[in-house]
């Protein structure tokens, strides 16, 4: 089975969390980034960010070169903004293929409403099996991080 990580990441944490994902299911990695970048300063990204998620503004994103259609299975990475997934993550799920290969979603936040945000992202997922939900590196719960990416990928190597 070819498999491929995709994911959207701002601050780092969650592109720490797929490349060990990638690097555990021995999988590709595909990061996606907006045409329009993010402001530098984190009062900005938290007013823009924030915004995007309120308008339900989907960004445009640069073309990647990964071939969606060359995989099996897609694992699925998202920060949880303002309580709802990511605009760059609702740009890539468009793609209705996308989103029917993914079969896992590892998502972070650093507290707050992660269900509300899960449930933003798994209605567009008719094929998900698994989740996990992971917290901020910079949050006291983030030292359980490790265990909790062993145990789904474990769970996903047997999907």
């Amino acid at each position: 089975m070819k498999r491929l990580v995709v994911y959207y990441s701002l601050s780092g944490n969650t592109e720490e969390a797929a490349r060990k994902i990638a690097e555990k299911l021995n999988a590709d990695l595909l990061k996606l980034e907006t045409k329009k970048r993010m402001p530098k300063s984190f009062a900005a990204q938290i007013l823009v960010g924030g915004g995007q998620v309120m308008m339900n503004r989907i960004p445009e994103l640069i073309p990647y070169e990964t071939n969606i259609d060359d995989y099996d299975d897609i694992v699925l990475g998202s920060p949880i903004w303002n309580s709802k997934g990511v605009p760059a993550v609702n740009a890539f799920l468009k793609d209705e293929n996308a989103a029917k290969k993914v079969t896992a979603l590892f998502f972070l936040s650093a507290g707050g409403d992660t269900k509300k945000g899960l449930d933003a992202i798994t209605k567009k997922l008719p094929n998900l099996k698994t989740t996990v939900s992971l917290i901020d590196k910079k949050q006291e719960g983030s030292r359980n991080n490790d265990a909790k990416i062993e145990e789904f990928t474990a769970s996903v190597g047997k999907g």
